[in-house]
């Protein structure tokens, strides 16, 4: 019997014998061959996926950053958007990744997509949302995504006028089998989920985690906003000097006003250089410029071209939901799911398989076209 580590998350089954680690992973290790394993489902009970606390409670410490994360980062820290987009269609009648390219359809879909997260970044006519941050477009090293992302980053560029951190391809988020699933009408692979589901896992922790401050960093933060405060009281007492003085001069003026014979005297507003005007009838403040405002620094959008196995797996891993669930849904070619990370460490989906930017006659999931399939 194997001595070796063997990563069960939560209260996963282990064969006798083997040791347990506290480190979090998806799934077993594989097992001595030819040894008898027991069943769940269809498949082997060590690679189904355990939370580590039982549905539908949610596990705070799911991204291992709870205790890190300190005040400040709860209060004022970053909210992650991680946008997940799935590559465009693709020949798929070539075994050869290098051969399997993104079709014409594909292309057009890729070049839509740019421009729709384009439009998202600019924040025109966005009100308070204004322009987003772009941190980072991440891909897979399969060819079609890297094609992908090559034509969302040339639209965005392009339209935006910014230059983005195109990433180097991430082999752990390469299309795999996640996970088993259910239903199935068969035994599935086991082979494949132990092959592909420790990368994709690990792709998973990569991307999807709460925003930590630097320790130092949040303490001279909050010495720096307690001087701003004390600055912006002290600040506040100016002003209701310059209040009451005011009100004072306007119960002046009020009383001179009433005695017609002074009127002639006055013609000019008093009042005027305290109101901000120049000259005769205290003219009204500058208005301020109607632009796009700048980034929010406390937001930052990440864009990362993948798979639609990959990326429904991480939608249900995410919310900590059943991850064997990942193929009752579908995420159509060139789609966006929208993920929140926020820094308290709640997690939300404001978009599933988003396709609203293409054009009816557009939309295809790999090679199906239409809805009739």
């Amino acid at each position: 019997m194997s001595n070796e580590t063997v990563y069960a998350p939560g209260s996963g089954l282990l064969s006798k014998g083997i040791q347990v680690s506290t480190q979090r992973a998806a799934f077993c290790d594989v097992q001595d061959e030819g040894k008898k394993e027991e069943m769940y489902y269809n498949f082997p009970k060590r690679q189904k996926w355990e939370p580590n606390v039982e549905y539908p409670l949610w596990e705070k410490d799911w991204d291992g950053k709870e205790k890190e994360a300190g005040k400040a980062s709860r209060r004022k820290g970053v909210t992650r958007h991680i946008i997940l987009v799935r590559h465009g269609q693709y020949d798929e009648t070539h075994r050869e990744d290098e051969k399997r390219i993104l079709t014409g359809l594909g292309r057009e879909q890729a070049r839509a997509t740019g421009r729709r997260i384009a439009g998202m970044i600019k924040g025109v006519g966005m009100g308070e949302g204004g322009r987003c941050t772009v941190k980072a477009v991440h891909s897979s090293d399969m060819t079609r995504a890297k094609e992908t992302a090559d034509l969302i980053v040339s639209e965005i560029e392009g339209i935006t006028g910014t230059k983005l951190n195109r990433t180097d391809p991430d082999p752990d988020i390469n299309e795999g089998r996640p996970c088993h699933y259910i239903p199935s009408r068969k035994a599935q692979s086991v082979a494949s989920v132990d092959r592909d589901s420790g990368r994709i896992e690990r792709g998973f922790k990569r991307y999807f985690y709460r925003f930590v401050g630097d320790a130092k960093e949040e303490e001279k933060e909050e010495k720096a906003t307690a001087k701003e405060n004390a600055r912006r009281e002290q600040r506040l007492d100016s002003e209701e000097i310059v209040r009451r003085s005011q009100a004072k001069i306007e119960r002046e003026f009020a009383s001179l006003l009433k005695d017609e014979g002074n009127k002639h005297y006055l013609k000019s507003d008093p009042l005027s250089s305290i109101r901000g005007g120049g000259g005769g009838g205290g003219g009204a403040a500058p208005q301020a410029d109607a632009t796009v405002k700048p980034p929010d620094s406390n937001h930052e959008f990440e864009i990362v071209v993948c798979h639609g196995n990959v990326i429904r797996y991480w939608f249900l891993r995410a919310l900590q939901l059943p991850p064997e669930a990942w193929l009752r849904l579908c995420t159509f070619n060139c789609s966006l799911t929208y993920m929140v990370v926020r820094p308290g460490g709640t997690v939300s989906c404001r978009t599933l398989g988003d396709i609203g930017h293409l054009d009816h006659v557009g939309q295809s999931f790999s090679g199906h076209e239409g809805f009739n399939w």
